[in-house]
């Protein structure tokens, strides 16, 4: 598996490289979608590339650690546990800060913010992971309601009920979605598929128009020029900013987007301040690139050394490629406002640390496939050198 990959030398290369290009381009796009703002705030416009520059570097770190101790270690059920449990706390502790927007999503720190929601993405995967891929392992049908698998599922539903009352459907959903996606992997009958996702969908509906604000966002995403200057504002604004792009953007710095038009315009709709600045083939190239990380990912969850491995980075593609197709649809008003951030090119502390920590446990799948590999190199010229070892210590007696 350690061998040249396209143009580079091997799988891992391929990744910081197109990650690498993802961040200059998201560090461009988050100065240049927030420095107004910053500048209003902060009496300073570097305030946010400041920022993104911290927690890019604080996610390498993260990501070198995850991946130097190792998913084998990292998904030891003890360990799983105590992480499952922290970030449960985490979560219950927002609501003893104050409300941003009428959410308590964030734990506020001199100088940071913390979104415990992010970190449940992780953890669930992870729990997910080990439990499936242990199942698999020992050759035990993979069942929702059955054995450990409803050990999984009753720990996300928790998440699930404590992200929702934040508030946060989206969010929820995902933690949700990743656990199904997980089973599904695993081998999930096909009845059980088609069961779960159609509670999935009628849960969704419910829990969508049962609730104003959240049927509002439905209407806004089939037209949201039915209220442009109130509800449909964020929507119609993203739309104008995307369309006046054409083919090949007004060029960095000169979107128009960011003038306290649009709103959120450098965390969860910095896309739409990208598409106005590169237009058609800016998005295009942007897109492409996540669809060639998303070919790696999934490239080394096949290869995998076994078959936690192999979840855990069908997972870690299901967060971080699912995501990126999910916030390009929001900003593009293909999905209602969901608060999902494009990694790399969104500003978003919490964001980057959890998909930097996520890279780092796929990197270490990979890690583990390349010493699998060399293994069985060396068993199998092993016998070989062995008997070369005794014709030349006899040959060595006979002179």
């Amino acid at each position: 598996m350690d061998k040249s990959f396209w143009i580079f030398r091997n799988p891992k290369q391929a990744i910081f490289c197109i990650m690498a290009v993802l961040m200059v381009i998201g560090g461009i796009n988050v100065f240049s979608a927030s420095f107004i703002q910053a500048q209003d705030m902060y009496g300073n416009s570097y305030s946010f590339l400041i920022r993104y520059v911290i927690f890019t570097a604080l996610g390498f770190a993260v990501m070198h650690v995850m991946r130097r101790l190792g998913y084998k270690k990292l998904l030891q059920p003890e360990l799983l546990f105590g992480i499952y449990i922290t970030v449960a706390l985490m979560m219950m502790a927002v609501f003893v800060f104050p409300a941003v927007k009428g959410a308590h999503r964030w734990i506020f720190l001199p100088g940071l913010s913390i979104q415990p929601s992010e970190a449940a993405k992780l953890a669930i995967i992870m729990i997910c992971a080990s439990s499936l891929g242990e199942m698999l392992k020992r050759k035990e049908p993979v069942r929702l309601f059955k054995g450990r698998s409803s050990k999984i599922v009753i720990l996300t539903v928790i998440y699930f009920i404590l992200i929702y009352f934040e508030p946060d459907l989206g969010t929820g959903a995902i933690v949700m979605g990743l656990m199904l996606g997980m089973f599904i992997i695993a081998g999930l009958p096909k009845n059980e598929i088609v069961g779960m996702l159609g509670i999935a969908l009628v849960g969704a509906i419910g829990l969508t128009m049962g609730t104003a604000y959240r049927r509002e966002r439905v209407m806004v995403m089939l037209d949201p020029w039915r209220d442009p200057l109130d509800k449909g504002y964020q929507m119609v604004q993203a739309q104008m900013a995307i369309g006046s792009g054409g083919l090949f953007g007004t060029h960095w710095g000169q979107g128009t987007g960011k003038f306290f038009y649009l709103p959120e315009a450098h965390t969860d709709f910095a896309f739409a301040i990208f598409s106005q600045e590169n237009g058609f083939l800016g998005v295009l190239f942007v897109f492409v690139l996540f669809m060639l990380l998303g070919y790696i990912f999934a490239y080394i969850a096949l290869h995998a050394a076994d078959e936690q491995g192999f979840l855990l980075a069908s997972g870690v593609t299901f967060l971080i490629i699912g995501q990126a197709v999910a916030n390009m649809a929001m900003v593009g008003g293909l999905l209602p406002i969901i608060g999902v951030p494009l990694v790399f090119i969104s500003y978003g502390g919490s964001s980057m640390l959890i998909s930097m920590a996520a890279i780092g446990l796929l990197l270490s799948v990979y890690d583990e496939s390349v010493r699998q590999e060399k293994r069985k190199v060396i068993a199998q010229e092993a016998p070989e050198n062995r008997r070369e070892g005794l014709q030349f210590t006899s040959d060595r007696r006979w002179k």
